[in-house]
């Protein structure tokens, strides 16, 4: 990292001329403002023990609790591991938690408190770790992994809420995606089994989880999220009670006590959450490996790479070209034009109108898919459909649309479900119906219909 970050020392300094994004040439001072890291590797940047604090000196059995502690100092720090490199033994040494690494990276960088530029880490930190290894493990201990399971299989089906239909003991990959989608329906999962006091327990880490993931904070959203760790540290209590858990002297609960002070200096924690970068995983590690022929590998890895980014780089010229664009900066609709996309094989082939209207009790359909296409088509003559047709039938159907107007996320992809229930199988299971309630702004009557499938 020092070699990788030798060029930041004297521009950092003394500024360095650099092109921006709008054409211009500016005279800027690059810094080291932000680190972004898994814990394991915070720890190592900052120099101290995996059982202590990167940001702050709390003591290694004092990380239970939420109480206010001085911050590390970049210039204590530096001395500190001088005069233990010097001497050998440094009673500072000890007390702060440090290891030896003497020359750190980041000693020379100017302008730059490495302890402050540690950010949140919402994937590992809250997802993978509050939420999955500890506050899913305490319920489980209370509950038994059969009820959870159980709970979760019971969970109503509704259109964005993932149905856990084998539990969650059968999952053997986690990742965010599992997480967030068990954040959404768990504090419900909980309600009738455990005691009030769990379950405000269990709110309040799940209400902290989802502020820390707001893209914009404002000082009422700030205190929001204060007011959960608050309530958290109050009603831990119980899960001793319980013999869930002896202590709380945990770094990834003890991390939530930053989150606050670190919105306010880097801003919102999602814009530094690891789970973008993770992707890089596949995409520069384990794709650049598999194009390798396993052998001295680290080389060949480094030339697949250079030259992915080659064929990107061409290619984004010549879309360029193609484009006859006279200007890389010239202004760009924003709006992309509407497109759809067939699966190749549909679920159910040629199925009759009888049955559409037996299993998808679909009374109406023939009059209106007349409707629709004597509707879309205009003047062009188009095939009137009749009862003797067989129609190609899709379980479900995907509408992508423009970021959320609430969370400012995006883009989201909507599904909608129609499947008719599947009998018994063999050693298959069956399977229920689901047909999801569908709302629609026609834009052109200005009102909203409300689509709801008939017999449910």
């Amino acid at each position: 990292m020092s070699l990788v970050l030798q060029p930041l020392i004297d521009a950092g300094r003394h500024s360095k001329e650099m092109g921006c994004a709008d054409g211009y040439l500016r005279r800027v001072h690059p810094i080291l403002a932000a680190y972004i890291a898994d814990f394991p590797k915070q720890c190592l940047v900052a120099c101290n023990k995996e059982n202590r604090c990167p940001r702050c000196l709390v003591e290694s059995d004092k990380r239970g609790d939420l109480e206010e502690c001085a911050w590390r100092s970049t210039t204590d720090t530096l001395k500190t591991l001088r005069r233990k490199q010097r001497n050998k033994q440094s009673r500072k040494f000890d007390i702060q938690g440090l290891r030896a690494v003497y020359k750190p990276f980041w000693k020379d960088l100017p302008f730059t408190d490495i302890f402050a530029c540690i950010t949140p880490d919402i994937l590992h930190q809250l997802h993978k770790g509050v939420f999955h290894d500890h506050l899913v493990q305490w319920c489980t201990s209370l509950m038994g992994e059969k009820e959870i399971d159980v709970r979760f299989q019971a969970m109503t089906r509704f259109p964005a809420l993932r149905h856990f239909k084998k539990g969650i003991s059968t999952i053997s990959q986690w990742t965010g995606s599992e997480h967030k989608e068990m954040q959404q329906v768990f504090v419900g999962l909980l309600s009738g089994i455990v005691s009030n006091d769990v379950l405000i327990v269990a709110r309040a880490l799940l209400d902290f989880i989802y502020y820390a993931q707001f893209q914009k904070h404002t000082d009422v959203t700030l205190g929001a999220m204060q007011d959960s760790l608050k309530t958290f540290h109050e009603y831990k209590h119980v899960l001793i009670e319980l013999e869930v858990r002896q202590d709380f002297n945990v770094p990834k609960l003890h991390s939530l006590q930053h989150y606050v002070a670190s919105i306010r200096a880097l801003g919102s924690a999602d814009g530094y959450n690891t789970e973008y970068p993770e992707r890089l995983h596949i995409d520069y590690a384990k794709e650049a490996y598999q194009a390798s022929n396993k052998h001295d590998y680290v080389e060949q890895m480094a030339l697949w790479l250079q030259r992915q980014e080659a064929v990107c780089y061409k290619s984004a010229y010549l879309d360029w070209r193609k484009a006859g664009k006279c200007s890389p900066l010239a202004e760009r609709d924003t709006v992309s034009p509407a497109y759809y996309k067939v699966a190749k094989v549909p679920p159910h082939r040629q199925v009759s109108v009888d049955r559409i209207r037996s299993d998808y009790n679909a009374q109406d359909f023939v009059p209106a898919l007349k409707h629709f296409l004597s509707s879309r088509s205009g003047r062009q003559q188009v095939i009137q459909p009749i009862e003797s047709d067989q129609f190609d039938v899709y379980n479900q159907l995907y509408i992508e649309t423009g970021p959320s107007s609430i969370t400012g996320r995006g883009p989201c992809l909507q599904k909608i479900h129609a499947s008719p229930k599947v009998a018994v199988r063999g050693c298959k299971a069956k399977i229920p119906s689901h047909f999801d309630t569908v709302f629609m702004l026609e834009e052109d009557h200005q009102h909203i219909r409300v689509l709801v499938p008939s017999g449910t």
